[in-house]
């Protein structure tokens, strides 16, 4: 999985930075009840997703015989566009499709990283 090491430090630390963000307005907004601020942490989910889903992308193009990759890649794309939708229409089936999207990209990847070091070290 050599694409991942193309990938600038600065983009890692903007999704760990954006996920830290989520939890913390995730939080604040159910401690509160600021609607605002579920709005965000909503946003905030999609655009961590899109943003995954691309640097996925970008390693699917370094690893090509493998659909686990591009696949874990379209799931979180399609749930972040999913998620975009659910902020604009608000029917809550669109969150829970784009949450599980993001949970089968999330999956995904795991077997890939799982499934690769299983292959690397027999």
């Amino acid at each position: 999985m050599n694409g991942l090491d193309d990938v600038p430090d600065t983009v890692y630390r903007a999704i760990f930075s954006g996920i830290v963000l989520y939890f913390a307005l995730l939080v604040y907004a159910q401690a509160t009840g600021d609607s605002l601020a579920a709005f965000a942490s909503e946003f905030v989910f999609g655009v961590i997703a899109i943003g995954v889903g691309t640097i996925l992308y970008l390693q699917a193009e370094t690893d090509r015989g493998s659909w686990v990759i591009p696949g874990a890649a379209v799931c979180l794309v399609f749930g972040g566009m999913v998620q975009f939708a659910y902020l604009f229409t608000r029917v809550l089936l669109l969150d829970t499709v784009s949450s599980i999207a993001v949970f089968v990209g999330i999956g995904l990847y795991i077997y890939a990283v799982w499934y690769g070091d299983e292959e690397s070290t027999g």
